[in-house]
């Protein structure tokens, strides 16, 4: 993409729009980053093929303290933006603020995509049917990894996907949204883990499944992984903040609950795995208790 990013919305649209498709909004990609050097390389070749003709891609770096800005980089024409670690909420508003198109779409920086996704993702937008989309063609990228393999057992949905087969086309968490219903609500609010369900939520209409938008995400690959991804489960809302829980979520019922995934799956990692994972829970919940303002990872 050739365009220069300074222009206006309407300016850049004529410019990145060919002939034929005067009739496609112009779109926004925006992404936050947090020490995803491995990822966000990836991430920006799938954004930089797409088939939709007039759209922008936008990085805002929370805080990484490893080499993702200097990856970032490397791509010609994606707009870089720096933020203190506040969280990916924050910085997908960010993006926002200095995003010029009609369309807004937020994807994770441990994401890629089909050719076709950002097309695909807008067009119940575009044509009027939805207020903000998502997809349920999302599959794990990562399946080789014994860990990543491990969170999709953990999960309990079919192997190589992200969601359940009987999850509903409406939902509370979106990936493209109109701008300005998203500016209208004040963006995401700062809850932590469940903070991209809060545009929608406000808006009080539920995201619409998007058919055809196909993207790949990576599951945590490493123990480390796992556990900061855990933490991060264990402080949101999704984790009762009980002593019960508590107790559940130690290593002896942790071993005692993986007996029957371990066996049907035959997977003589996912007891290590689930005791990781449930000490982050455990970890996230006593967090919670203690700094109940700090909700980012």
């Amino acid at each position: 993409m050739a365009c220069n990013y300074d222009m206006s919305v309407e300016a850049y649209a004529r410019c990145c729009k060919p002939s034929g498709r005067q009739d496609m909004p112009a779109v926004s990609v925006i992404i936050p980053t947090y020490n995803e050097e491995q990822h966000i390389g990836a991430c920006l070749e799938s954004l930089l093929n797409q088939t939709h003709p007039s759209y922008e891609v936008i990085v805002v770096d929370d805080g990484s303290m490893d080499r993702t800005v200097e990856v970032v980089k490397r791509f010609e024409g994606v707009r870089l933006f720096h933020q203190d670690h506040r969280g990916p909420g924050q910085a997908r508003n960010l993006g926002a603020e200095y995003a010029q198109g009609e369309i807004l779409v937020f994807v994770d920086a441990d994401m890629s995509f089909a050719p076709d996704f950002i097309e695909r993702l807008i067009q119940p937008i575009h044509e009027g049917k939805a207020i903000g989309t998502n997809t349920k063609e999302e599959y794990v990228a990562n399946l080789d990894n014994r860990w990543a393999l491990c969170w999709n057992i953990n999960r309990n949905t079919p192997i190589g996907h992200v969601l359940p087969e009987d999850f509903p086309d409406e939902w509370w968490v979106m990936r493209a949204i109109r701008r300005e219903d998203f500016l209208l609500v004040g963006g995401y609010d700062n809850t932590g883990y469940e903070d991209d369900e809060s545009p929608i939520r406000k808006l009080g209409i539920k995201a619409r499944a998007a058919p055809g938008a196909v993207c790949y995400h990576n599951n945590p690959a490493s123990l480390r992984e796992v556990f900061a991804s855990a933490r991060w489960i264990g402080k949101s809302q999704q984790a009762p903040k009980t002593f019960l829980n508590l107790l559940r979520h130690t290593p002896p019922w942790s071993l005692k609950n993986s007996v029957k995934r371990t066996i049907r799956y035959r997977n003589p990692f996912f007891p290590i795995f689930k005791v990781v994972f449930d000490f982050g829970i455990l970890n996230g919940i006593i967090s919670a208790w203690l700094f109940p303002q700090k909700h980012w990872k």
